[in-house]
């Protein structure tokens, strides 16, 4: 089908699949699609989306997200794959009017073959390659462009632990974190912890925190996360998940950039957000999924990033001033 057969009929289109089972922040990155189909098709448009386990509760406040298939494994063989088979029969009940693939590898070119819909763009029908130098959001664009408008591409410009190593390379050190949550109860700035589940042996190193310092750590769902971020300051992250959301939500980020390569994966700046990223700028990084970073027992590309470094990045955007009010500063691993 040409662009123009494509612009000619997505006007119609009321149902729609997106396959992207990534992580939070890839999934963040790809929720900029909503609002740019919402413009295109009005808010009435009704979306199915496949997922990463877990990870679909991030639009759990999204009223155009009908419906979340989540996969525990993205890799499994379509047939002995539950998830997958339910989009496709999910499919052949009501047939979508387009079947939009996110993904750029071959993952889910089975469902795409099979899932019945009058639509289908992206793998394996059509291949878009990535610059290698150019942010995740913009590799979206690409893809968008295929088939959206400038106009509604513009909507989807303004929205929006590492277990492969024994050593989580984009974390930064607990006892810069100590450091910092102490510097900033030393400087009136209360602050909180936030952390998903499963990371409690990771937080359990905080020991005994400041005065002025509360955990939530773990005690968050998705929703709740992003009201806390979306409430913030300020926050201050390393490059996961809540860095993508807080750039998403307008709430200032300062983010902490190791390994992972900024202009890539960092947050997305747009004019609406303030984006800060903090790098120690060695001469080998960035270093994410290369054979260096395989090689690397000693992450000092975050260990350089010192904590009164950030400290002065914060109180930066809080104001030099102190008010009698509370201000808040939220930590994330």
């Amino acid at each position: 089908m040409s662009t123009d057969e494509i612009h000619a009929n997505i006007s119609k289109a009321k149902r729609i699949l997106v396959v992207r089972a990534g992580a939070l922040g890839d999934t963040v990155f790809c929720s900029s699609i909503i609002p740019a189909l919402a413009h295109h098709f009005g808010d009435d448009v009704i979306i199915d989306w496949v997922a990463k386990k877990n990870i679909g509760r991030i639009f759990q406040n999204e009223p155009r997200i009908r419906h979340v298939f989540e996969l525990k494994s993205r890799r499994a063989p379509f047939l002995v794959n539950k998830a997958k088979l339910q989009v496709v029969a999910a499919s052949f009940r009501e047939p979508y009017d387009y079947a939009i693939n996110l993904e750029l590898g071959d993952m889910f070119n089975s469902v795409m073959r099979l899932v019945r819909a009058h639509n289908k763009i992206g793998m394996p029908y059509t291949h878009f390659s990535a610059p290698a130098e150019t942010h995740a959001v913009e590799n979206l664009h690409i893809i968008y462009r295929s088939f959206l408008d400038e106009a509604d591409i513009r909507y989807a410009a303004n929205s929006h632990h590492d277990k492969t190593s024994s050593i989580n390379h984009r974390a930064w050190p607990v006892s810069h974190w100590q450091s910092l949550m102490k510097l900033l109860n030393d400087n009136g700035v209360p602050n909180i912890i936030i952390g998903g589940k499963g990371e409690d042996e990771y937080f359990s190193g905080f020991g005994k925190l400041p005065q002025h310092t509360i955990s939530l750590a773990g005690r968050t769902g998705f929703g709740e996360l992003i009201s806390v971020i979306q409430g913030a300051k300020c926050v201050v992250s390393t490059d996961t998940g809540p860095s993508h959301i807080a750039a998403a939500v307008n709430t200032p980020v300062i983010t902490l950039i190791g390994p992972t390569n900024p202009s890539r994966t960092g947050p997305y700046r747009t004019k609406s957000n303030k984006v800060l990223m903090l790098n120690a700028h060695l001469p080998c990084s960035p270093c994410y999924h290369t054979e260096r970073l395989k090689n690397c027992q000693h992450n000092l590309c975050m260990e350089k990033i010192v904590p009164e470094q950030v400290l002065q990045a914060v109180l930066n955007e809080l104001g030099t001033h102190k008010s009698s009010r509370l201000e808040s500063a939220f930590t994330d691993q």
